[in-house]
């Protein structure tokens, strides 16, 4: 049933029931006492109107239902086009440049030359390469939803990104680590930090990173600096197409967050993500 035909069934239908009872009761007010007829008039529009409304809220919940999985879909899609988007730009270019050296190498040892300069080349691609790797299977597992800890899961991908980029990071918590956020905003909040710390190790030639998590009964405040290139956010290209900064604000977003992005040349960015709660 569609919301355009529950619209006309809905005050049509009680209506109909009562006029037709009315119409019966008078016909056999011989059976049915006018005292008993009100009672049992105003009971079974009591159970008819408790079926019918029931109905509708089975109905709205398993709209609802359907709604959040389709919203799971879509997200899972955009997370697999982030994934291939960044496969490309990172390690599909890192494998087409170190093959471009790798036959420097070869070339330059038929000549009877020595390709110092290409072999040292080459082996920074590679390790820049398992390093992106690595990072990317770290970001691909999946955050559980059940029993999220956030303090801990903000420690965990912070130690993981100084093992792999080896820049410091410098972490302050302010608040109750056991505040009331559930546990599906605890986990986007994680999504965000993660890809902003790779955004960081992979674009900011940052050397110091600083995070910082506030959190209090009605407020959840994420904020990532770094001391990094920055760039110039009056710049179009900078304002609108860049597909990671579209992908956090679409997380915020669907928490319910304000997200701030904040940068200047040679002088760092700073990322917020600000949740209000009930």
């Amino acid at each position: 049933m569609d919301p355009g035909q529950m619209r006309w069934i809905g005050p049509l239908f009680p209506a109909l029931f009562i006029g037709l009872f009315e119409f019966a009761r008078h016909e056999f007010l011989n059976v049915v006492s006018m005292n008993s007829g009100n009672l049992l008039v105003a009971a079974l529009t009591g159970i008819i109107f408790f079926v019918y409304f029931h109905g509708i809220l089975s109905w709205l919940q398993s709209l609802n239902a359907k709604l959040q999985k389709e919203k799971e879909e879509s997200a899972v899609l955009k997370e697999r086009d982030r994934i291939a988007r960044e496969l490309h730009d990172s390690i599909a270019q890192a494998l087409f440049f170190m093959n471009i050296k790798a036959i420097e190498i070869d070339n330059a040892l038929e000549r009877g030359c020595q390709p110092l300069t290409a072999i040292k080349e080459l082996r920074e691609a590679i390790q820049f390469t398992d390093t992106d790797i690595r990072q990317h299977i770290f970001n691909l597992h999946k955050i559980s939803q059940d029993n999220v800890d956030l303090l801990s899961g903000i420690q965990e991908i912070i130690r993981n990104f100084q093992e792999q980029s080896e820049i410091p990071v410098e972490f302050e918590f302010k608040g109750d680590s056991n505040s009331g956020l559930d546990n599906q905003k605890k986990a986007h909040l994680l999504r965000i930090l993660q890809e902003v710390l790779c955004n960081i190790r992979k674009h900011a030639e940052a050397d110091r990173v600083q995070v910082c998590l506030i959190e209090s009964s009605n407020r959840h405040a994420l904020t990532i600096k770094d001391n990094g290139c920055g760039f110039d956010m009056e710049q179009p290209k900078n304002k609108s197409s860049s597909f990671g900064l579209k992908i956090l604000e679409e997380r915020s977003r669907t928490i319910g967050a304000d997200f701030s992005l904040k940068s200047w040349p040679g002088l760092g960015t700073t990322v917020s993500v600000i949740l209000h709660s009930n």
